[in-house]
């Protein structure tokens, strides 16, 4: 039935449901005994086979239409119940399906108003029109009621969580869990997009990539608790230096990589030196840089700042280097001549 979202997928998906879980049924107590059944129950099979593929077919934006087929669908199905035992009928468990897509699909407000509307299509009818039509079982009414409402409440509860755990899966499948900046598999879903949005808008992009110096060092002597920890403060003071629209990973060990959106080389640099200026001695790092040339894929970009990088290392590290534009006979890792390396020395 109706669905928050308008992707195909999602559609035939909520299509199949109001077929097999409403349609079908009704077609079925329809077409069973058909002689014993009065014209109001098939009045009121064909509404609610009508309401249903229209909630499942209508897009939310027509609300008129589709609050209409979904809060249309109780009372069609009460009307199935007429002349045949009302609330206590084997037809009255139709209404529960109804209550289903209330728990899956309907907002909070949309369930609490199909539990009002199940509770009056339980009882009004019962006070309104009476025997022989809805004879009074009061009993059966209030546990229609009863049931109806805890199917949707429970599933409401169900899916809430299903959801609450689908986005924590997603986010820890492209989140680093030491750092909180984004891995691997998040740097390669999260930057091409923006090299793309760059490309359509002509903004500037560079790339950064650095690791500590002594990263290996602080391990040993130290423990891998101090180096988780230098780590993380790292982290924190890339994402207190950078702007909120930079895309900043972690891609393993201590090598981040830092994608500045809308920014120049000078801009860049700048940036850099104020993140070395906020960093100890001890947690003293490198980094290479290379400018995008609007053409080269972010492999290239990430290659050429890591050469970049290591021409950085080899100066002697806690230093910036920069990627020559250059894509054609890029230099080899050692060959420093060919790199332009600016010398940064933190301030002591």
């Amino acid at each position: 039935m109706g669905s928050r979202s308008l992707r195909p997928h999602g559609r035939l998906r909520l299509i199949v449901f109001a077929v097999l879980c409403n349609v079908l049924p009704v077609t079925i107590a329809a077409a069973t005994d058909r002689s014993a059944h009065r014209p109001v129950f098939f009045a009121g099979a064909i509404a609610a086979c009508l309401a249903s593929l229209v909630v499942a077919l209508v897009p939310r934006r027509r609300r008129l239409a589709f609050w209409a087929a979904a809060f249309g669908l109780i009372p069609a199905l009460t009307l199935m119940q007429a002349y045949s035992g009302g609330a206590a009928s084997g037809y009255s468990v139709l209404v529960v399906m109804a209550m289903v897509w209330f728990g899956l699909e309907g907002t909070d407000v949309e369930l609490a108003a199909g539990m009002v509307v199940l509770a009056a299509c339980c009882a009004l009818p019962m006070v309104v029109i009476g025997a022989p039509a809805y004879p009074r079982s009061w009993g059966h009414a209030a546990l229609l009621t009863l049931v109806g409402i805890a199917v949707a409440g429970s599933l409401r509860a169900v899916t809430r969580e299903l959801a609450t755990l689908a986005q924590r899966f997603a986010h820890e499948a492209v989140v680093d869990d030491l750092t909180g900046l984004l891995n691997r598999r998040g740097w390669r879903y999260t930057s091409p997009r923006e090299l793309a949005r760059a490309a359509r808008s002509g903004n500037p992009i560079t790339l950064v990539t650095l690791d500590l110096d002594n990263f290996k060092e602080l391990n040993d002597e130290l423990g891998h608790d101090q180096g988780d920890r230098a780590l993380r403060d790292t982290a924190e003071r890339i994402r207190a230096t950078l702007r909120a629209g930079d895309v900043v990973a972690r891609l393993g060990g201590d090598e981040f990589v830092a994608l500045l959106t809308n920014s120049t080389l000078t801009g860049s640099l700048t940036a850099i030196d104020r993140l070395r200026d906020a960093t100890p001695e001890a947690e003293a790092f490198s980094a290479g840089v290379a400018v995008w040339d609007r053409r080269e894929k972010l492999a290239e970009l990430l290659r050429r700042s890591d050469l970049a990088l290591y021409a950085a290392k080899g100066q002697g590290g806690s230093c910036t280097a920069v990627a020559p534009p250059q894509l054609e006979q890029v230099p080899a890792p050692d060959d420093d001549a060919d790199l332009e390396v600016g010398e940064r020395a933190r301030a002591s």
